[in-house]
C-alpha cells in the first residue's frame, strides 16, 4: 500500500474513533452556602473543582460532604448514577437519590441530564420525598433513566436541577456552581423574627377604637354588688342613729289635745 494511502486510511480511522469516543461530564451547582460536593469513584473523590469528564462510562455516588457524611455517603442525602452509552434498549445510563438507612436527608439535592434528555431528573426537598428517592431497594420507580449516548448530568444541591437546565439542554455557567454567588441563605437558617419592621402609629393620631377596652362583666358586676351592699346597709341601721324628719307646724297644731269644755 502506497504510503499516501496508508495516511490517509489511518486518518480515517483515527477520526472515526474520535467521533465514536464515549465521553460524559458531571457538573455540580451548589446553592447551599455550606458544604462541598463530593463524586466519588472506587472511595475516591474525583472531583477537583466543581465537573468532572469521564473519557467513557462512569459508575458512581455523589453527596453534598457537610462535615457528616462517611466515605459512602452515610447520614447524608445520596445520588447514584450510571453514566454509559447505550448498547441495547434500556441499557444506556440510570440515575437516583436514595435515603435507604445508613443514608439520611441532609440537604436538598437533585439531578437532571443534559445534552440528552435535557431536564429529565429527581428533586428530593424534604425528608418525605417518598416519590423521588430510594427508602427500601424496591422503590425502581423512583430511577430516571437515558439512552442517549454522551449524555451530560448535572447534579444540584438546594436548588432545583431540572429549573437549571438551559432550553438548549446546556448546564449553567461553571461559575454558578461555587455556592457564594448570590447564593441564598440556606433554610436552615431562617431570618430573625426581629428583622420584621413594625408600623408605629402617629403620636397624635386618636386611639382606635379597638384599641379601647370597655369594662369587664366581672368588674362591673363587682361595682353593681358594692352598690347594692351599701345600700342594705343603709336600711339595717339603728333608728336611733336615723336622721329624724322635721314635724310641720300644721302636724303639730293637729297633735295638740282637744279640749272640752264641762257644763
Amino acid at each position: 500500500m502506497a504510503p499516501s494511502l496508508l495516511l490517509a486510511f489511518l486518518l480515517s480511522v483515527f477520526f472515526a474513533i474520535g467521533a465514536h469516543a464515549e465521553s460524559h461530564t458531571i457538573k455540580f451547582v451548589n446553592q447551599c452556602g455550606f458544604g462541598s460536593p463530593a463524586l466519588m469513584l472506587n472511595g475516591n473523590n474525583v472531583l477537583n473543582g466543581d465537573e468532572y469528564t469521564s473519557n467513557g462510562p462512569f459508575s458512581g455516588i455523589a453527596y453534598l460532604q457537610t462535615g457528616y457524611c462517611n466515605t459512602n455517603g452515610e447520614n447524608c442525602t445520596l445520588m447514584e448514577m450510571t453514566l454509559i452509552n447505550s448498547a441495547c434498549v434500556g441499557c444506556g445510563s440510570s440515575a437516583d437519590l436514595s435515603l435507604i438507612p445508613p443514608h439520611a436527608y441532609s440537604v436538598e439535592t437533585s439531578f437532571a441530564y443534559y445534552d440528552g434528555c435535557d431536564g429529565v431528573g429527581q428533586t428530593c426537598s424534604s425528608p418525605n420525598c417518598q416519590n423521588s428517592a430510594f427508602f427500601v431497594p424496591t422503590d425502581n420507580f423512583v430511577q430516571k433513566e437515558c439512552q442517549t449516548d454522551n449524555v451530560n448530568l448535572l447534579i444540584s444541591f438546594c436548588s432545583e436541577a431540572s429549573g437549571l437546565v438551559g432550553g438548549a439542554g446546556s448546564a449553567p455557567p461553571s461559575g454558578a456552581s461555587n455556592g457564594t454567588n448570590n447564593a441564598p441563605t440556606p433554610s436552615t437558617n431562617p431570618p430573625s423574627p426581629q428583622s420584621t419592621p413594625t408600623e408605629t402609629p402617629p403620636a397624635n393620631s386618636p386611639p382606635s377604637s379597638a384599641s379601647t377596652t370597655p369594662a369587664s362583666p366581672s368588674t362591673a358586676q363587682t361595682l353593681c354588688s358594692a352598690g347594692s351592699r351599701r345600700k342594705r346597709q343603709n336600711n339595717n341601721i339603728p333608728g336611733r342613729f336615723r336622721r329624724r324628719r322635721r314635724t310641720t307646724a300644721m302636724e303639730r297644731q293637729n297633735a295638740q289635745p282637744i279640749l272640752h269644755n264641762s257644763y
